[in-house]
């Protein structure tokens, strides 16, 4: 009975999203609003669950022990990296008041800019680089197989062009404007049509899986009312 009722109230939050193809309509456009407004509250529910559970019960926990440390650093830094998060914590707290809001200010550029870094690393780290290695580890007989070779081609192009189009350099002309490279233009070109074509098929691939799973929710209405 239990999982019936759920796949009944995900098939009605399906329509419900679905309803943002009619526009602001009326008694349906709110719809989608809703169902939206479901979808980040209990997110934000989730993600405050998760994160006293997994992190923060673990994590005072084991400061009330000397013997054990959270990090690599010792349980003195595990103190002070606990106070310090309960500093940044109350600093957010004084947003409402506009002589403190440079301190809010500050903590956010901290927060943003540790996140930043880390996203960075992690992309170098997980993505980038790997995904070089793989463009550049091409078999050792590539003249038995075409089609291991053309793929190897587009990717490295494809991979090199893509990272160019974000990337812009031009030239001075003696009238004051900037001027592209031909060649320059080029690769850009080259690498929006790359960019574009991966959109394209992640719309597409999100698009099937949401009327896939629209599908599901019907079939189990029919199954459901037989």
């Amino acid at each position: 009975m239990a999982e019936n009722t759920i796949s009944l109230v995900s098939f009605v939050l399906t329509l419900m999203v679905f309803s943002y193809l009619f526009g602001d309509a009326p008694l349906i456009g709110g719809l989608y609003r809703i169902a939206v407004y479901i979808f980040i509250g209990m997110t934000a529910a989730f993600t405050l669950v998760v994160s006293y559970e997994g992190v923060i019960l673990p994590y005072l926990q084991d400061i009330q022990d000397q013997s054990t440390s959270w990090t690599a650093l010792g349980y003195r830094a595990d103190i002070t990296i606990m106070f310090t998060a309960l500093l940044f914590a109350l600093l957010l707290l004084l947003k409402p008041i506009n002589r403190l809001t440079w301190l809010t200010n500050s903590v956010y550029a901290v927060v943003i800019v540790v996140g930043a870094a880390v996203g960075a690393v992690g992309a170098l780290n997980g993505t980038l680089f790997p995904l070089l290695q793989a463009t550049v580890a091409l078999p050792d007989d590539l003249t038995a197989d075409f089609e291991v070779l053309v793929e190897s081609l587009l990717i490295f192009v494809g991979t090199m062009t893509g990272l160019y189009y974000f990337h812009y350099q031009a030239r001075a002309r003696a009238d004051g404007n900037e001027e592209q490279s031909r060649v320059g233009r080029g690769f850009r070109h080259i690498g929006k049509a790359f960019l574009v074509t991966t959109l394209g098929a992640i719309y597409a691939s999100a698009l099937l899986t949401s009327l896939t799973i629209l599908t599901e929710r019907i079939g189990f209405l029919f199954q459901f009312g037989a």
